[in-house]
């Protein structure tokens, strides 16, 4: 993936959002996941999605946001239409490898297409994809009877998602795990880095092996936002680790 500066926050919304992730499905890889909308928070879930091992299609029309998501990384590539992305998409997701794609196309008239050809995503979202309600309902309907999750990851705004009836919640799935195991949301900023790498493995080293979501987040996050400037790391931590980490001079959410 391709590394110019970037938001902090999007690595922030890409914890909260891989978090939710890895709480559905202990493992994506081979599963496709569809998205509309490539705002900051569209395109920090395509981060997470890559993160987490899943093929993500992300669609939006509007340039501006299509050349920050390439420059960002959030991006492997961008495709034109449909035939591409499913041409794109199909090895990897045979592999389980991940892969990240990002569809030029009007969100509407591409979601049509989408339903009309069958294509079942493991999970759909939007953005702020500002559909018509009965379309978003309708392919909220239709993928959850082929097994998907339809979750709306709060930040979209996406009223016709909120409405359907078989959405998911993101906060509703976060909020229990980091209440049980005690975790607050926190950030290292870093000098250089040199002193990045030093936070990332002092913190692996911190974690206990068989915590897979959060090593994972750990092992992926530094490829996708070593751009960030001054360097920066999210990270979920107890009360102890904060700790322990303290000579980084962490701030909390």
């Amino acid at each position: 993936m391709s590394s110019s500066p970037v938001s902090s926050q999007l690595q922030r919304h890409a914890l909260r959002q891989f978090t939710v992730l890895m709480q559905l499905r202990p493992s994506w890889a081979g599963r496709l996941v569809l998205s509309l909308g490539l705002g900051e928070e569209g395109a920090a879930f395509s981060m997470a999605c890559h993160i987490a091992g899943a093929v993500s299609l992300a669609i939006d029309d509007d340039p501006d946001r299509l050349r920050v998501v390439v420059r960002s990384g959030a991006a492997d590539f961008v495709v034109n239409t449909l035939d591409e992305a499913i041409r794109a998409i199909k090895n990897e997701v045979r592999k389980g490898a991940p892969l990240s794609v990002a569809l030029k196309a009007d969100m509407g008239k591409a979601l049509e297409e989408i339903l009309a050809r069958g294509m079942a995503p493991s999970l759909f979202t939007s953005f702020g994809g500002a559909l018509p309600g009965h379309l978003t309902e309708r392919a909220c309907d239709y993928f959850v009877s082929l097994g998907a999750a339809v979750v709306d990851f709060d930040m979209g705004g996406d009223i016709s998602l909120q409405r359907c009836g078989t959405t998911l919640s993101s906060h509703r799935l976060l909020a229990p795990l980091v209440s049980g195991e005690q975790w607050k949301m926190a950030h290292a900023t870093c000098g250089a880095a040199a002193e990045l790498r030093r936070f990332d493995e002092e913190s692996l080293r911190l974690l206990p092996e068989e915590d897979r979501l959060r090593r994972r987040w750990l092992e992926g996050a530094p490829s996708l936002f070593q751009s960030i400037r001054p360097p920066q790391r999210w990270l979920w931590v107890t009360k102890e680790e904060s700790a322990a980490l303290d000579q980084f001079n962490l701030s909390f959410e």
